[in-house]
Order: C-alpha cells, then sequence, then structure tokens
C-alpha cells in the first residue's frame, strides 16, 4: 500500500498547454498563406496584362487558359521552392513561355528576344546548376539541329523552336534540358499524331504540309522539369 502510494506520488502532473507552440507554429503559417495569396494575385495581374499585350498584337489567345495557368503555376513553384529566388525565376519563365507559345501557334514565329530572356534568367541559376553543365546542355540540344537542318530531304525544326529550346536547356541544365527537349518532341508527335486521326481535314493538311507549332509542348516539358 505505501509502495503504490509513493509510485503515485512519483507521477508528474499534467502540465497545462500552452499556446506558445501553437502560436510559434500559426505565425509562420499565416505569413506563408498571404505570402502565397500575394504572389498569385500578382501573377495574375501579369497574366492579364500580358493577354492584352497579345491581343493587341493580334495573338490567337484564351483569357481563361493563361489566368489558369497565371493561378495554378505559382502555387506549385511555390510548394516546391517556397519565396525563393527560384519561384520568381520560374514565373518570369512561365510568362515568356506563354507568350511564346501563342506567338508560335499564330505565326509560327518567335522573336528573338524571348530566346534572350530566357538566356538571362538563367544566368541566375549558375550558382546551382553549374555553368559547364548549362553550356553543354545547350550545345546538346543546338547541335543536333542544326545537323538535322543539313541533311537532305530532312525536315528541320523550325528557327523559333532551335532558339527556344537551347535556351531551355540552357536554364536547365544538359540532364533536364535534353530531357525536356525529347519530351517536348514526344508529347508533340503524341499530340500531332492524334489530332490528325481525329481531324476530318486532315488530308487537306497534309497536302498543304503546313508547320505545327513546336514551342507550346516545348513549354510544357520545359515548365515541369523546371519543378525538379
Amino acid at each position: 500500500m505505501i509502495k503504490s502510494i509513493s509510485s503515485l506520488a512519483m507521477v508528474r502532473p499534467i502540465e497545462p498547454i500552452t499556446l506558445v507552440e501553437i502560436e510559434s507554429f500559426a505565425l509562420p503559417f499565416a505569413i506563408g498563406i498571404l505570402a502565397l495569396l500575394l504572389i498569385v494575385g500578382i501573377s495574375l495581374l501579369i497574366g492579364g496584362i500580358v493577354n492584352k499585350v497579345m491581343v493587341r498584337k493580334g495573338f490567337e489567345t484564351n483569357l481563361t487558359f493563361n489566368l489558369i495557368v497565371a493561378g495554378i503555376l505559382p502555387v506549385a513553384l511555390f510548394l516546391r521552392y517556397g519565396a525563393s529566388l527560384e519561384l520568381i525565376q520560374g514565373m518570369f519563365l512561365m510568362f515568356i513561355l506563354m507568350y511564346a507559345s501563342w506567338s508560335d501557334i499564330t505565326s509560327h514565329t518567335v522573336d528573338d528576344y524571348l530566346s534572350v530572356f530566357i538566356f538571362a534568367i538563367g544566368i541566375s541559376s549558375i550558382n546551382t546548376i553549374g555553368l559547364t553543365s548549362m553550356l553543354f546542355g545547350a550545345f546538346a540540344v543546338f547541335v543536333p539541329q542544326i545537323v538535322m537542318s543539313l541533311i537532305p530531304k530532312c525536315k528541320p525544326i523550325g528557327g523559333a523552336d532551335l532558339k527556344i529550346s537551347t535556351a531551355i536547356a540552357f536554364l536547365l541544365g544538359w540532364q533536364r534540358g535534353i530531357i525536356a527537349f525529347v519530351a517536348g518532341l514526344f508529347i508533340a508527335v503524341i499530340f500531332m499524331t492524334l489530332y490528325n486521326k481525329f481531324n476530318d481535314k486532315n488530308e487537306e493538311a497534309d497536302e498543304t504540309e503546313k508547320p505545327f507549332a513546336l514551342v507550346p509542348f516545348l513549354s510544357v516539358a520545359a515548365m515541369a522539369l523546371y519543378m525538379f
């Protein structure tokens, strides 16, 4: 009996739950949510402005699609990288590729300065990816396309596709850059095969041999690889 009483006496009383731990978790969480909402709001604003610019230039564009992309991708970037330089870099890349994709869809041309912009934002990745990897990635994507253009009876990839894919490979580095290029081509081939199969006017398309826009597919692959 005495032993049981002494053992009970040794049991420590339950300490009252303090709000310090809750507050220490709630405050950073609330700040993160506010930061995310601010980032998404800014992204939607920029997306609307970019769409307005494209409309003025006569691009084939879709405001709803652009705003959905501008709202979802920043969330994914924030969850992947947090409030960091990589987040800002990814958002710049998103809007550049959005503009380039609609330009390619509209006229199968892309302004040269867009590739320069991608090269420019890629400079901030030199410390994390390495200049050697970035240069090798650009070289590995650029040279095969040039070689293919020199082969007779081989339909070369357009100049816009060449510049954009090379700039993307520079930004992502050699591994992700090459995978993004190959994945973009693969997605394009699958899509165009299905499109021509179910398109009622596929025979006309074959006769005229109209080019198709490759930049949108490269853009999808590039943003996917940017997350990894």
